[in-house]
């Protein structure tokens, strides 16, 4: 009967243990807000802006009505460039290994859109331009408005267009994908589905986010796909899913327009916790969209109605 007692307690032991690892895994990531990125005026009065970290050199670039401007790992702006060049359409910016700058740019030839991307130097100088090279034919039509740098490769997507093509950083085609197949859509899909979030993790998985489908997915480099996310209002669930990233703990941050918050999941794809909500207050969000993290796990989430890009800290 002793014995039987002290298997049933260890029993007891082991579920309670199991409990208070489950809890303390839910309450182990919290995002406090810290700054807006701002000038000597105060916060720079962004709505829905495009925000990229440069974790080589933790500083933050920010595309905004054709003008980029650079802030230090303090968030103030130190650098500006892009409204008196003439670069075209700037629609969206990365920062190689070296420093350099990389655009993505359109200009209207003879009535077409013409493809860009400008290699320039730490200043926004133009340098030269990186072609597409060897593209197959399949993408023969591919308009990115998309491009992230991840160690010496250039991922572009077209988010209407739901494509994806990996280049060397000379431009050379190495792999390409098409998520209208992969995601198992219906040909009355095509037009009205479309990509909001995208980014590349450390690993080389793609992440991008459907809202219409209240998906968040992952692209594995062998082409396998994952998603994780179910409608509705509770927590962890999706409204109107926008940025995602990673953190350097493997979590995932995905945007929620509606809710005004930014929801964290687990490798598994467990919801852990979310953090913000709707206002006008510091450290609040308003109609929230694009999300980076740099390299010191310091979240930039950028909003509308002239909030700028408010700066949070994730904690462990």
């Amino acid at each position: 009967m002793k014995i039987e007692l002290s298997k049933i307690k260890f029993l007891i032991l082991v579920i309670l243990m199991m409990m208070a690892y489950s809890f303390s895994a839910q309450a182990a990531v919290k995002g406090s807000f810290i700054y807006n990125l701002s000038n000597f005026t105060g916060t720079i009065p962004y709505s829905w802006s495009r925000v990229v970290a440069d974790k080589e050199r933790n500083e933050v670039y920010v595309l905004f009505q054709n003008t980029i401007r650079v802030f230090n790992e303090s968030g103030m702006e130190i650098y500006r460039f892009g409204d008196d060049l003439d670069l075209g359409q700037i629609v969206d910016v990365a920062v190689d290994k070296n420093g350099d700058i990389l655009l993505l740019t359109y200009k209207q030839l003879q009535g077409q859109p013409v493809g860009e991307i400008i290699q320039c130097n730490y200043r926004g100088e133009p340098k030269s331009n990186i072609e597409l090279r060897s593209v197959p034919s399949q993408f023969s039509n591919f308009f990115p408005n998309r491009m992230v740098y991840q160690d010496g490769d250039l991922y572009l997507v077209s988010l209407m267009g739901l494509n994806v093509v990996v280049a060397d950083h000379q431009g050379n085609f190495k792999k390409g994908y098409d998520l209208f197949s992969l995601l198992e859509l219906e040909e009355k899909d095509r037009g009205n589905v479309e990509i909001w979030g995208f980014s590349v993790d450390r690993e080389g998985n793609i992440l991008f986010t459907v809202p219409t489908l209240f998906k968040a997915c992952i692209l594995s480099p062998d082409g396998k796909l994952n998603w994780f996310g179910k409608p509705g209002s509770a927590s962890g669930r999706f409204n109107i899913v926008t940025g995602i990233a990673r953190d350097s703990k493997g979590n995932y941050l995905v945007v929620d327009k509606l809710k005004c918050a930014v929801m964290v999941f687990d490798q598994n794809f467990k919801f852990i916790t979310q953090f913000s909500e709707r206002g006008y207050k510091p450290g609040y969000l308003v109609a929230p969209d694009d999300i980076a993290i740099d390299n010191r796990d310091r979240i930039y989430v950028t909003q509308t109605a002239r909030k700028g890009v408010s700066v949070f800290k994730l904690t462990y």
